[in-house]
């Protein structure tokens, strides 16, 4: 073993040698010389430089430059860094350095941080960066500088060939005055390889955690990915990327493959890309978002996903072929995003069955669902006023669309509707709604209508019709009640028309005509034959018929006039058949209160009416609008909610008495009048 032991101290004083060489020739090498250099280069680029300490050499664990205290700012302003950095390490080439000449092929920079803040006026700091580098290119442009280079370091310039690049324990703030808000980005450490322009692609991983305003809690990402830069640096190719998100159990992956490139430093970018994006399971992302939604369905927001390619420069996308998933309901298309003289989008989509009821908000509980938990139910109190919410009409103009959206199904409010589709175009504020179709429960769905954002106050307008409808459906959706139940099919035509600036403007001021029409419509809890009987009854002082009389009434041929300003319906014209009995009328309802109350005019046709209902058996009473009043609550309606209007009947009921005294007395009467009128004429004179 002796020679084991010869061979071992052999390779020591070898290495022993060799780092002696080593730190001999280095200590021959003056690096503060470089520090002025570096200072001008960074100055011709309107950098300030900024170096604490000197430059000195470090041997392990590889030979390099070691900068201490490194700071960047505006040439301007050298007291506002931007960057700093504990140090940089600079890792240079073995071989060449034997020549006394220096390689830099690896920068570590030890803690880097980065701070960029906008002022209350929205300038960045980074504008300033940005502006003393164009200054100072343009000073360039004007007067070439010269950088005067001792001879004694004509033989050791500094080249850059960068292969790596680490950086460790790194961090990032932002700062927005503006708005109030902050994110950082801590514990940024990067390692990557291959960094040569034109040269083999190489690895490049990186982590992260992120914090910020709108994350109620951190989110750590990591970065793995194979690229490469093209020569000139005009050009970078993801082979692919993988962007992994997580926070607590909120899960999101990215992948991307393809490249950035342009053909010269004055030509545009030029973008090529396939991207897959994925958010299993979704639902976290609201806690990490600190977004409140609660939905009817806890099974819903469980996974998103987006699969497209991306082509175009950075004035115009196109995202072709687009597919989108949320949940079970996968949506294909195309999208193409414009950033010209104004934000753009076009989007055109075609999904599958979605059911919107489930991602909407539960409904409130009832006063009596207390009671059955257990809890003491308390005594009504009034609602409040609903408080005005303006209109975010800034934020609606700056931007075109052009959408053109439709599902094979869609669940909404309890209505189902088959094949809706909508088209909207949007032009700087003005929101122009081009087409809204859908088969709806038998029938069939058409609108159009805009909105104009561009001033003050909205403007909109809106028209269209539904065609053969089941009426329980749409009554249920837009005016649900427990006790007022309507069914049958229906057609129904609309013209409305709203300004304002706030939610309770638009809805003060909005005016609508309403005509609804059907052939067959059935009302419940009314019986508004009975209602006939009961005035019958009531004008011929006979006894009402004993019945069973039902909870409903059938109309035939309706026709309804309806006008709505604000929060009142008032029904202009009511005409329709009820058997053998003629109804006209109008009437008021208060969609605030949920109140009703209409006043009829029943005319039977003919002596009964109907089949088993009841018989008038004086004339004058047939073919003569009777009065009825229907007025209620739509919570307290029932079969006894319409009633004789007793004020209407009791004038019928005098002009009936006069119509018998004429008939029988003739021409005595209107002398016996004249002569009271004439005994009382004065009467009352006062002297």
């Amino acid at each position: 073993m002796a020679w084991l032991k010869r061979t071992f101290v052999a390779l020591l004083v070898v290495f022993l040698l060799l780092a002696g060489g080593v730190a001999w020739l280095l200590a021959g090498l003056d690096v503060n010389k470089y520090k002025p250099q570096l200072e001008q280069l960074a100055a011709r680029q309107g950098i300030a430089l900024k170096l604490d300490g000197d430059i000195g050499w470090q041997l392990w664990p590889n030979i390099a430059l070691k900068l201490q205290g490194v700071q960047l700012a505006p040439l301007p302003q050298p007291e506002q860094p931007l960057v700093r950095a504990e140090s940089i390490s600079i890792g240079v080439a073995l071989m060449p350095l034997l020549k006394k000449r220096i390689e830099a092929q690896e920068i570590v920079l030890m803690a880097p941080q980065i701070d960029l803040t906008v002022d209350a006026q929205g300038r960045g700091n980074w504008e300033l960066l940005t502006e003393a580098m164009e200054a100072q290119k343009k000073r360039e442009e004007r007067q070439p500088p010269k950088l005067e280079v001792p001879a004694e370091q004509a033989e050791q310039d500094l080249h850059l060939t960068l292969e790596k690049l680490r950086i460790e324990d790194g961090r990032l703030s932002y700062r927005d005055a503006s708005n109030n808000t902050e994110y950082a980005v801590e514990q940024l450490r990067m390692a990557a390889d291959n960094l040569v322009p034109g040269g083999e692609p190489g690895l490049v991983q990186a982590s992260a955690l992120v914090s910020g305003s709108a994350l109620k809690q951190p989110v750590a990402i990591d970065l793995d990915s194979t690229l490469a830069l093209d020569e000139g640096l005009n050009g970078l190719r993801l082979q692919p990327l993988q962007l992994d998100l997580s926070s607590g159990e909120a899960a999101a992956t990215i992948h991307l493959r393809g490249h950035v490139r342009r053909r010269a430093a004055d030509q545009p970018w030029q973008i090529q890309m396939n991207v897959n994006a994925n958010a299993e399971p979704l639902r976290p992302w609201l806690a990490v978002t600190g977004t409140e939604l609660a939905t009817q369905s806890g099974a819903v927001l469980q996974k998103l996903s987006l699969e497209t390619s991306v082509e175009g420069t950075d004035k115009k996308l196109d995202l072709t072929p687009l597919q989108l998933q949320l949940d079970d309901t996968v949506f294909a298309g195309s999208a193409q995003l414009r950033n010209a003289d104004m934000p753009g989008l076009d989007l055109t989509l075609r999904g599958g069955a979605l059911v919107l009821d489930d991602y909407l908000p539960p409904p409130a509980p009832e006063a009596g669902e207390a009671s059955i938990q257990g809890e003491k139910p308390q005594a009504e109190t009034p609602a409040a006023p609903a408080e005005p919410v303006p209109l975010p009409l800034t934020a609606m103009r700056g931007f075109n669309a052009n959408l053109d959206l439709s599902l094979e199904q869609l669940n909404a409010v309890d209505l189902q509707m088959d094949r809706p589709q909508l088209q909207l175009t949007i032009d700087n504020g003005l929101y122009q709604l081009q087409k809204l179709t859908a088969d709806l429960y038998g029938g069939e769905l058409s609108s159009n209508g805009q909105f104009n954002a561009r001033g003050q106050s909205a403007e909109a307008e809106l028209s269209g019709g539904l065609a053969n409808v089941e009426i329980s459906k749409v009554q249920q959706a837009l005016f649900p009640s427990d006790k007022v139940q309507l069914s049958g099919k229906a057609s129904i035509n609309w013209a409305a028309q709203t300004s304002g600036s706030d939610t309770l403007q638009l809805r003060e001021k909005l005016r609508a005509a309403v005509q609804v029409s059907s052939d067959q419509l059935s009302l419940a809890p009314f019986n508004l034959e009975k209602g006939m009987c009961q005035l019958v009854s009531y004008a011929e002082k006979t006894p009402l018929a004993e019945r069973d009389w039902p909870a409903s009434t059938r109309l035939q041929d309706l026709r309804a006039n309806i006008a709505i300003e604000g929060h009142k319906a008032k029904i202009q014209e009511v005409l329709a058949g009820v058997e053998n009995i003629a109804m006209t009328g109008d009437g008021e309802i208060d969609l605030d209160k949920q109140e009703f109350d209409f006043a009829l005019g029943l005319a039977l046709v003919g002596e009964r009416t109907s089949a088993d209902g009841c018989t008038v058996k004086n004339d004058r009473w047939r073919n003569r609008p009777l009065p009825l009043r229907c007025k209620d609550s739509f919570a307290d309606a029932g079969i006894d909610s319409c009633k004789p209007d007793s004020r209407r009947l009791d004038d019928l009921a005098r002009e009936e008495l006069k119509h018998k005294a004429e008939k029988k007395y003739g021409e005595k009467v209107e002398k016996k009048v004249d002569e009271l009128k004439e005994k009382f004429k004065g009467l009352f004179k006062r002297d």
